[in-house]
């Protein structure tokens, strides 16, 4: 192979790693403007949830149901499980 030819090669392979960066760069900036996205709406759920939280009573009786529920769970779960195993 020639010089020339080495050369034209070079700037072949070049072209195509500077055109898969540009691919690449393009990819990482539109999955930070989604994640960008998602925490602004994931911060305008927060305050949503609060404002329904303090208008409707229903909601939190049915918050408060599903938060002892958890409890309950966290504390039941890890017990029938020991149980199970060694009995």
């Amino acid at each position: 192979m020639s010089g020339m030819e080495a050369r034209v090669a070079a700037k072949t392979e070049q072209s195509m790693l500077d055109k898969r960066y540009a691919e690449a760069r393009a990819e990482i900036e539109r999955n930070r403007l989604i994640e960008n996205g998602q925490s602004g709406a994931l911060f305008f759920a927060a305050l949503a949830y609060g404002d329904a939280m303090e208008e409707n009573k229903l909601f939190q009786t049915a918050s408060h149901l599903a938060k002892l529920f958890c409890i309950a769970a966290a504390f039941i779960i890890p017990n029938l499980l020991v149980i199970h195993v060694l009995l």
